[in-house]
């Protein structure tokens, strides 16, 4: 495995280097300590000898003074001066000569002959300034070389301990290090499981083994489900434990052939080889799904999650690459979370064509964006009271170059995953604000995403439409849905309570479809109530809704608040609105989504008093441009008008 190599690459490198270090400081503690000591020995013996030769000089010298004819014969008496300067410790040789080389006197010290090696030293001897002879001092150092040969001995065995020492140790400690080092590099710090990297070398190696062996191998991509919600509630101490509690029990159920890797966050990956697939892959599995769907005990919390997984098999004669087979199981993963998680999906080829398809989608929104596709439609909201068009909900549309109108619930969903909501939702609070003030008597209602609520700056890009257009912030009403509101409560409604400051109505969309509007209206005073259009398609059949329908509208005046009926579709639908105290209504029976242009005959014609038959007109020619006019029924058309998904409603910014 690369990883094993690069750690032998840096635990030989770092031999070599510990063994350097050691050698240098060995031979520097073996020869440097005998030679400062031969070095100092010498010196010390040089002085010394100088010295010694001068004061014998300066004595005879004096003795020559005192009988300069006849010194030569007074041998007992420098050899008596030679004696007394002689010192038993050394093994030297002192002589004294005449002028003419004669050997006058000699002292020898220790053993003679001297023993090389040997250093000597002379002085003159002076009679009145005539030099007139010469001592010599001839000294062995033998006795010092042998001290200097054991200190080298000694230093040589203390350089060897030093260079085991710094050998060992240090590189102990070294290989330690690198190990642990390594270790860290290759796993995950918190579970001690393989990390990404040694889990794409460990499937690299087994691509290869089911080529040589033709035994198919399964890659399993799994995802813990609810675990945000425990760091959320109990901390991240509880999280950590957690995942290390979880990598136990998962590590428990594998086979010791098979791989667990921890690639980050909540997200692990197996790999499963040597068993029979799709069989074996489905097996384990299940028990993986079973055994993490028992309780956790973090420090006496109880915690209960579940596990989503994704597989995908490798096959021999299979073109897949490590990247390749972790997208299809994080394909087939995200199909088990749709389906309603703490299931398994197996990767089917399908998956990767919708994959396609949305990347192409993603890729073509984005030049949608910059090359001005996207459009805005308005349907008309009505008083019920005066019969009066009073306002207009802005829809987005894509008119795609080669397919042509895309609705919204294809690609809203998308955008949100992406981020470009953002832009996109920056872009129709602009564009409705811009052209609302061709209808200075109408509001401008605009859908805004819960993305832009948690990512984008909201009022900041609502003020600055609001500057730049010259709009009366009263004029613009934004729709929000519960979905706003449930993911952090308390800075939506800072957000919420921020737009009310600037002037801008709120209202609440699609009211009656989650389960907690009603402590929502008690926590933000919202301008206006839209009962959702599944409430109104019951109207009159079903007593239910219309005991749902009534209460609603109840609530909102009892509130202070304004009610919207959507989806109106029948002058029944309007006349039983109108007789329950609805204020306004919107549906395809007064209106569905039209071009601006033709809103500007639609307020024309109210201005006329001649509203229903432009009415009528207009919305004939807006189904011919409306997204979804040409295949789908009328109520399907009514929510992709709407820009929600069928499945799983969201209020989107002008959708």
């Amino acid at each position: 495995m690369n990883v094993v190599k690069r750690s032998k690459e840096i635990d030989d490198s770092a031999l070599a280097f510990t063994t350097a270090v050691a050698a240098a400081a060995a031979i520097i503690v073996a020869l440097v300590l005998p030679a400062l000591h031969f070095y100092y020995v010498y010196q010390y013996n040089t002085g010394n000898i100088e010295s010694k030769t001068e004061i014998n000089a300066k004595q005879i010298s004096q003795l020559i003074g005192h009988n300069p004819r006849m010194w030569e014969f007074e041998t007992l008496r420098i050899q008596e001066l030679l004696d007394d300067a002689a010192r038993e410790t050394y093994t030297e040789i002192q002589r004294v000569f005449a002028e003419n080389g004669d050997l006058i006197a000699e002292h020898t010290t220790g053993v003679a002959p001297l023993l090389s090696p040997t250093i000597r030293d002379s002085h003159p001897l002076y009679d009145a300034g005539v030099i007139v002879g010469r001592v010599e001092l001839e000294r062995s150092l033998r006795p010092q070389l042998v001290q200097s040969l054991m200190v080298f001995v000694l230093s040589g065995l203390l350089g060897a301990g030093i260079f085991i020492a710094l050998r060992a140790v240090p590189l102990r400690l070294l290989r330690r290090v690198i190990e642990r080092a390594s270790f860290l590099a290759s796993h995950d710090a918190l579970t001690n499981l393989p990390n990404r990297a040694v889990f794409q070398e460990w499937m690299t190696h087994t691509i290869a083994d089911v080529a040589r062996d033709g035994t198919p191998a399964a890659v399993l991509f799994l995802d813990l489900d609810h675990f945000k919600g425990v760091n959320d509630l109990l901390g991240h101490a509880a999280g950590d434990e957690l995942l290390k509690q979880v990598s136990d029990r998962m590590s428990g159920t594998l086979r010791q052939n098979d791989v667990l890797a921890r690639l980050g966050g909540d997200e692990f990956a197996i790999i499963q080889k040597r068993i029979a697939q799709p069989d074996g892959a489905a097996q384990l599995a299940q028990r993986l799904i079973a055994i993490l769907a028992e309780p956790f005990d973090l420090s006496g919390q109880e915690a209960m999650i579940g596990v989503s997984i994704g597989v995908t098999i490798c096959e021999p004669g299979g073109q897949a690459d490590p990247s390749h087979l972790l997208q299809q199981a994080d394909m087939a993963l995200y199909r088990a979370k749709s389906g309603g998680r703490g299931n398994y999906q197996f990767f089917e080829e399908e998956m990767n064509r919708r994959l396609l398809e949305r990347k192409t989608m993603e890729i073509d929104l984005r030049r949608a964006l910059a090359n001005h596709q996207l459009q805005l439609h308005f349907q008309p909201q009505i008083d019920l009271a005066t019969s009066a068009l009073i306002g207009v909900e802005a829809l987005i549309r894509w008119n795609h170059p080669e397919q042509g109108m895309i609705a919204p619930d294809r690609f809203i969903p998308l955008a949100e995953e992406t981020g470009l909501i953002l832009p996109i939702g920056d872009w129709v609070i602009h564009t409705a604000c811009r052209q609302a003030q061709a209808w200075p008597s109408l509001k401008v209602a605009v859908n805004v995403s819960p993305v832009q609520f948690r990512r984008g700056d909201l009022v900041a890009v609502v003020r600055h439409a609001l500057e730049e257009t010259g709009m009366n912030a009263g004029r613009l009403e934004l729709e929000i849905t519960e979905g706003v509101l449930m993911q952090d409560t308390d800075a939506t409604i800072a957000i919420l309570t921020a737009l009310k400051e600037l002037g801008v109505k709120i209202a609440m969309d699609d009211f009656g479809t989650g389960y907690s509007s009603l402590s929502y209206l008690r926590r933000f005073p919202f301008d206006k109530i839209k009962i959702d259009r599944s409430f109104i398609a019951d109207m009159g059949r079903d007593d239910h809704a219309d005991s749902i329908i009534n209460a609603v509208i109840s609530l909102g005046r009892a509130l202070g608040m304004k009610s919207n009926a959507e989806g109106v579709e029948t002058i029944e639908q309007a006349d039983l609105l109108r007789a329950q105290g609805c204020e306004e209504v919107q549906g395809f029976y007064f209106g569905r989504p039209m071009a601006g242009e033709h809103i500007d005959a639609l307020v024309q014609s109210f201005q006329n008093g001649d509203a229903t038959a432009v009415a009528t007109s207009a919305g004939r020619r807006a189904v011919a441009d409306s997204t979804s006019a040409s295949s789908k029924d009328d109520s399907r058309e009514n929510d992709a008008a709407k820009g929600v998904s069928f499945s799983a409603p969201t209020a989107v910014a002008g959708a």
